[in-house]
């Protein structure tokens, strides 16, 4: 029984290479219009090249030290990105220009969300590391007031100025995710309190996690290298690093038409 467990744990460690692979070669093709054989091949063959270094005398600790620096920054960005994307990107400008109102009320509460966000989680962990509870709360303080003047900025009905500026982007999202339980496309009660959960985690709950997140996860790598390795050693383990950022922000930066 033992043989059987390990020989389809194999088995899905090498389905999930393959989707792994798959995912990279077909946004290859589509973008390049390569053959996908060939797409293929060089996804394959560079795999094969930056996994042999795993295979050297050090391969363990290179490895160690690499998956940390990926869950540590790779991961988290990723999270925080598609909460930006989704909450406060998406439909931002279809909302904008509906009137001067609404462009004021989403730069405002833009503007008093992200930037106290950011310098309060920077500072309470670079400068006062042992206040962070207090620094998480006051986050918490400079939304709600952020919130107040976008509400005052908008001249609009607390219910439309909620669904519209508050979860501009998600409430239509968190919508078309609850109307899927309902053959007739009801509604039922359970589904705005979701809805709410939902708004609220990955417009400002989520993104101040995974801010908060990287700024201690840098702060804790710059005190005390990951693993007490050289410097030698933690250059290596972020390449991959450098090339997964590389990867991800390359794209934004050359695609020249709209989606």
């Amino acid at each position: 029984m033992f043989g059987i467990y390990c020989f389809y744990l194999f088995i899905c460690g090498i389905d999930t290479a393959f989707s792994f692979i798959e995912g990279v070669v077909t946004n290859i093709v589509d973008a390049l219009d390569w053959q996908r054989w060939k797409a293929a091949l060089l996804v394959c063959a560079i795999g094969v090249a930056f996994s042999a270094m795993f295979t050297t005398n050090y391969g363990w600790v290179l490895f160690d030290m690499t998956e940390h620096y990926i869950l540590a920054y790779i991961v988290i960005s990723v999270g925080l990105l598609q909460c930006i994307a989704v909450g406060w990107l998406f439909e931002y400008e279809t909302t904008a220009v509906i009137s001067i109102e609404h462009r004021n009320s989403l730069r405002v509460m833009t503007i008093s969300f992200w930037i106290p966000n950011i310098l309060i989680c920077f500072y309470t962990n670079f400068g006062f590391d042992r206040y962070r509870e207090v620094g998480l709360t006051l986050v918490i303080f400079t939304t709600l007031i952020g919130l107040f003047f976008s509400f005052k900025a908008s001249k609009m009905q607390f219910n439309s100025w909620y669904h519209e500026i508050v979860l501009c982007g998600v409430d239509k999202l968190s919508m078309s995710i609850t109307s899927l339980t309902n053959d007739d496309q009801s509604r039922s009660g359970w589904m705005l309190l979701f809805e709410i959960y939902f708004g609220l985690c990955i417009k400002f709950i989520l993104p101040t996690c995974f801010t908060f997140i990287l700024f201690n996860n840098l702060y804790e790598d710059l005190s005390i290298p990951y693993a007490d390795m050289d410097g030698k050693m933690q250059m290596y383990a972020t390449i991959p690093v450098v090339i997964a950022l590389f990867i991800i922000f390359v794209p934004m930066i050359l695609c020249d038409y709209p989606e």
